[in-house]
């Protein structure tokens, strides 16, 4: 068996480094023949604290790169507004990979699918109602030029050719699928060059998309997951006398609510691993480890799956990956490392994975108190407007629009029997009369959302409407014809009553900000302390007290309706619906704990009386 050969190996090889060539029928690096053997792990899924750890398991595996893809939507959460602390020091992460040896594939987008929201791009371009993304219109690009400018030279030094373990960088995202602009993937290119990136740039496109994403001079690679031996053969035929690979050759699969969990069979994964490596082809296995959709920051699809019109994406990434959510080696790991020693590519000097630290059960946590949803309004901004408008054409932080979360419309409405008209919801609204729920509306394209409301037993003159309406996560990919620009959220149109378009609303923005909910954890007016007598939408708080040192655990929301958890103020660990499946438990990893934590939950529908606290991890449907 081989020794290992990274960074290291190669960087002494050659000076000055001459970086990864894909001409001819194999790659070269330095001169010297290479076979990259990937991993994808994204920084962004995966608490900083956890980063040497995965790492570490990719290597052990016996692989010699991480790929990673880029979130444009976190680093600039508004223009110009610029974020690379803590979990999004993107430099440390390369950093780290380069402390252990390993190569590393960035994937800076600026679109990335990955079921992430909006495949990566922030919210606020849909402020511009013109907005054309992913294409050649001006203020698209004029934004992509800024985000480049800041991101990439800040690892520019960490290339190969320069002092790293970057070796190549890859050009937008499975741009054949979209398709919308002939002109597009070039210019992203060029992009990407003017901020002093020069090693190998590359597509990953689907076989069949080969021709609609290509650009030019730029190395082309696929993405698939069966029959890979055809696969190789057709991405052969389209770029003939140039090295082959596979940049992502998904382990697994993402789910959906309202969806049985997606794995692919140990036995399945191995075969299509291997025809793979029998062609001689490089590898990126997508995805080594997944991790969590934490936040609001979960994508959707539209019909990939199941014909309906939107599907949103589960919190859970565990994607069925060689290592799981909670990052425990699972058999794929251990294979993997068996089909590279039986090709001969397993080094014989690889670390030892790191110790796994097994979740902790904590038990049951009883409420000890709730908000109603007028109490969580009093920390939260509201705005005066004429007509219903989506989260992004709000006038809101700095003028452009609400990113995510819940955004609530509330007026008076006479107090008689009516029909109530919401044009477009997207995506989900509760429709509340005097605090009480009346009906649930969900996206379903061209239906007519129209409700019957009855007038009230009580003696009043007019009644409290409220529309509560969640953004479930923007779409992250869809084929052409269709395009990313109606990815507003909210209400999209007008809604009536009696067939008269109500206008003169307060609208209430629910992002749920860290200081918001640091806030409302520091209230203490307002709570009730029977959790029995909730009456939801509102905010239940419980005290998770823990003797030592603080582990990994889940948190079982069966029994509860829907919403989001927040830990100690700061941080969102996701949603939950649990009648939905197939996701029953939010992931709570260590670093997030200390000896006395507050646990915030939003709930829409049904609570009960507590919340256990698990070290099982339940992705089956109920």
């Amino acid at each position: 068996m081989p020794e290992f050969r990274g960074l290291r190996f190669f960087k002494d090889h050659c000076t000055p480094a001459t970086g990864l060539l894909a001409d001819g029928h194999e790659l070269l690096l330095n001169g010297l023949p290479i076979r990259i053997l990937s991993g994808a792990v994204h920084y962004f899924r995966v608490l900083p604290e956890y980063w040497r750890e995965r790492l570490l398991q990719l290597k052990a595996c016996g692989l010699n790169t991480v790929e990673t893809y880029v979130a444009w939507n976190l680093h600039e959460p508004l223009p110009g507004k610029f974020n690379f602390e803590n979990g999004l020091n993107l430099r440390r992460f390369i950093e780290i990979a380069q402390e252990l040896d390993l190569f590393v594939i960035l994937r800076p987008g600026p679109y990335i699918c990955a079921e992430w929201d909006f495949g990566g791009l922030p919210s606020w371009l849909l402020h511009d109602p013109g907005m054309r993304v992913r294409t050649t219109y001006q203020p698209y690009i004029d934004a992509v030029d800024r985000f480049f400018g800041r991101i990439l030279p800040m690892v520019a030094d960490l290339q190969f050719t320069k002092t790293g373990p970057i070796i190549m960088v890859q050009v937008e995202n499975e741009y054949g699928a979209y398709a919308a602009d002939s002109q597009y993937v070039d210019v992203v290119a060029s992009l990407i060059r003017k901020h002093n990136i020069v090693e190998l740039l590359m597509t990953s496109d689907g076989y069949k998309d080969f021709d609609h994403g290509r650009a030019t001079d730029v190395w082309m690679t696929v993405n698939d997951q069966h029959n890979m031996g055809e696969v190789l053969d057709q991405l052969a035929a389209a770029q003939p006398d140039r090295p082959l690979m596979v940049m992502e050759y998904w382990s697994g699969w993402f789910d959906h609510w309202n969806e049985q969990r997606h794995t692919i069979p140990v036995e399945q994964y191995a075969k299509e691993l291997s025809a793979i490596l029998s062609h001689g082809s490089s590898v990126n296995i997508f995805m080594f480890f997944g991790g969590t959709n934490f936040g609001f920051m979960n994508g959707g699809n539209n019909g990939l799956s199941s014909g309906m019109e939107y599907e949103p994406t589960i919190t859970s990434y565990d994607y069925d990956a060689l290592v799981s959510e909670n990052g425990e080696i699972t058999p794929k790991w251990h294979r993997t490392r068996h089909i590279f020693e039986t090709f001969g590519l397993l080094a014989t000097d690889l670390p030892q994975p790191p110790v796994w630290k097994e979740p902790v059960s904590y038990g049951h946590v009883q409420v000890s108190g709730w908000l109603p949803l007028s109490g969580i309004q009093t920390v939260m901004p509201k705005i005066n407007s004429k007509q219903v408008v989506p989260m992004e054409l709000l006038d809101y932080k700095q003028g452009y629009g609400q990113s995510h979360g819940f955004i609530l419309y509330e007026r008076d409405i006479p107090n008689v029997d009516g029909s109530l008209t919401i044009e477009k919801v997207c995506d989900r609204a509760i429709v509340l009369v005097n605090g009480e729920e009346k009906a649930i509306i969900e996206y379903v394209a061209g239906r007519n959302n129209t409700i019957q409301l009855k007038k009230s037993e009580q003696q009043r003159n007019m009644n409290r409407l409220s529309l509560l309406v969640e953004n479930m996560g923007r779409t992250n990919f869809v084929r052409h014809p269709k395009t990313l620009d109606d990815q507003r959220k909210g209400i999209v149109g007008t809604v009536t009553f009696n067939s008269e378009v109500l206008s003169d609303w307060i609208i209430t923005p629910m992002e749920f900000q860290e200081r918001e909910v640091q806030e409302i954890a520091k209230m203490s007016a307002g709570w009730n302390s029977d959790p029995f007598g909730a009456a939801c939408p509102a905010l239940f708080r419980l005290q998770l007290d823990i003797a030592g040192e603080p582990a990994d655990t889940f948190v079982d929301m069966r029994g509860w309706g829907r919403g989001v958890v927040f830990v100690n103020g700061w941080f969102n660990l996701g949603r939950y619906w649990p009648s939905a499946g197939p996701q029953q438990t939010l992931y709570l990893p260590a670093p997030v704990l200390k000896k006395n934590n507050v646990i915030l939950i939003f709930e829409l529908h049904q609570a009960l009386a507590g919340v256990n606290f698990t070290k099982e991890h339940l992705l089956t449907s109920l």
